[in-house]
């Protein structure tokens, strides 16, 4: 729709847990919690265009990139367990997706899919760079409950009090089932995820749903599936969208043509996507996205991942009825 059609990056991800203290009978403990991002753009489109913009697409096809160049901190809270454990907290700024939303199969950007509606739902209003707190319980080994509530309408890379605001703000509730087997096929993770928020309008709800299933106790396939709907006003991108797909653990193992190794991995991703409330005009109601990639663990610190999107009817792009993006990435932990 415009802009390059060839873009690249630098990203910069890093997450710290601090153990500040740890009572003596371990039924209590302190953490700072802390996520520090950067981006910084190669060529001459890297400062000011990115591949969803250009595209006129609802999801990002490059879901970890940042629309902020430079550093942002999307967390920096104080994490406190009591019980053993069994209940946590976290308040200060928190990045409701570092714990809503989590699948096993689709969370990252960094070794799974790459678009943004396989790594979170774009249905869920999970805040960052804000004020929040969240709670979370777990009573028994296979069940649990969380609460997010943030407030604010603070831009990545400022801080968290500017522009802050009641008339922004969200609550999210994850109701989550965990059993360590359905039907004798393995594990899995069952969500329920109702929310409530406000964007400077009407307050609004919404309902998702984040499910992931093992399919067999000693297979390599996995089943995911995020399945939302929400006002149009304060969902965060997409007033409906359903995201789900398979993978495959090890792939040129069970071939014969490479050693086993914990993060090689290969999948196929679709997603369907009615955008919410937006100043630019919808040219498509129904967007669609098929995605299929490939991580290849290079070492035990390095990934390569080629990976290929189409779209069809992007949502603001009047002008095109498909279009096609390859991604390669290059991943490096330390």
């Amino acid at each position: 729709m415009q802009g390059d059609n060839v873009l690249g990056f630098y990203t910069f991800d890093l997450a710290m847990k601090w153990t500040v203290f740890n009572a003596a009978d371990s039924s209590t403990a302190g953490w700072l919690s802390a996520q520090i991002e950067a981006k910084t753009g190669l060529g001459v489109g890297g400062d000011d265009q990115s591949a969803k913009a250009n595209l006129g697409t609802v999801t990002s096809p490059t879901g970890i990139w940042s629309s902020h160049n430079g550093w942002r901190i999307p967390e920096l809270a104080w994490q406190q367990s009591f019980r053993h454990g069994e209940v946590v907290v976290l308040a200060g700024m928190v990045s409701q997706g570092n714990y809503i939303d989590v699948n096993s199969y689709a969370n990252s950007g960094r070794g799974q899919f790459l678009d943004s509606a396989l790594i979170n739902s774009m249905v869920l209003p999970l805040a960052n760079y804000n004020p929040g707190v969240n709670l979370q319980w777990q009573p028994v080994s296979d069940w649990y409950v969380m609460f997010g509530a943030t407030a604010g309408n603070s831009a990545p890379g400022t801080a968290p009090w500017s522009d802050f605001t009641w008339d922004y703000r969200s609550t999210v509730w994850e109701i989550g089932y965990m059993p360590n087997d359905v039907l004798g096929l393995g594990p899995g993770v069952y969500c329920i995820q109702p929310f409530l928020a406000q964007a400077g309008g009407p307050t609004q709800a919404g309902l998702c749903f984040n499910l992931q299933q093992q399919l067999g106790k000693d297979q390599p396939f996995g089943w995911f599936g995020r399945f939302g709907f929400g006002g149009d006003d304060v969902s965060a991108g997409a007033s409906a969208q359903v995201g789900t797909g398979f993978v495959m653990k090890g792939p040129l193992h069970y071939a014969g043509l490479f050693p086993s190794r914990a993060n090689d991995s290969m999948g196929v991703g679709f997603v369907w996507s009615q955008p919410s409330a937006s100043s630019s005009v919808v040219a498509h109601e129904n967007e669609y996205v098929l995605e299929a990639g490939y991580v290849l663990q290079l070492t035990p610190t390095a990934k390569l991942q080629p990976d290929v999107q189409v779209v069809w009817n992007p949502a603001y792009n009047p002008g095109a009825s498909q279009a096609v993006i390859f991604q390669l990435q290059l991943d490096i932990a330390w």
